[in-house]
């Protein structure tokens, strides 16, 4: 886990310790705090990875993205959210790509429920209940991640086995220092966010 992600942690708990002590809520608010909680944060004690949500401002641009990546001669290019949360991008790149199948993949219950829902009527997207570790990625053309540092030198491992050439792979802020990469975006936003590529 970060340090930013730990120090995230530390304040929350602060927080709740205070609101304990300050206003004594029933005994049943607990066990609805517990599954609240794993309901969303699993994937970060499973997989040291925690709920990153991209903003609008990174949709746009994973959307030039695409529209710049070259898919001609292919009759659906597939696009993949490794680890899609809420399925915000999922849902706004299905809405601005109909010609593209747009696909998110999430292991935390809450995230996937809230994503299944939101392209509930997306013709071309699709939410799966699965890792991103099981996905096979050989007829993926873009694929999407915002994790953490801990699991992208294994990653891009996967990625470089598994997808096809011409495929670009895209990470949100976070690459490993030895893996080279073609490109890097910035997007202008509050977070500095960037968007590190790499053309298979």
């Amino acid at each position: 886990m970060g340090i930013r992600s730990g120090l995230f942690f530390m304040i929350v708990a602060a927080i709740i310790f205070w609101a304990v002590a300050v206003f004594r809520p029933p005994i049943w608010v607990f066990p609805v705090l517990f599954v609240s909680v794993f309901l969303f944060y699993s994937n970060t004690l499973r997989e040291r990875v925690p709920l990153y949500l991209s903003n609008r401002k990174t949709w746009m641009a994973l959307s030039n993205l695409m529209n710049g990546h070259d898919v001609s001669g292919l009759k659906r290019p597939v696009f993949v959210d490794l680890g899609c949360g809420l399925g915000g991008a999922v849902a706004y790149l299905a809405k601005n790509h109909p010609d593209w199948h747009v696909v998110g993949v999430e292991t935390a219950p809450g995230p996937y429920l809230v994503s299944k829902i939101r392209v509930a009527f997306q013709p071309n997207a699709s939410i799966r209940f699965q890792s991103l570790w099981n996905i096979d990625l050989k007829k993926v053309n873009m694929a999407y991640a915002f994790l953490s540092p801990v699991p992208m030198a294994r990653l891009c491992q996967k990625i470089r086995a598994e997808m096809p050439i011409g495929g670009r792979f895209i990470s949100n802020s976070f690459w490993p220092d030895d893996e080279p990469y073609d490109e890097e975006l910035w997007v202008k936003d509050k977070r500095q966010s960037h968007l590190i590529s790499v053309v298979l």
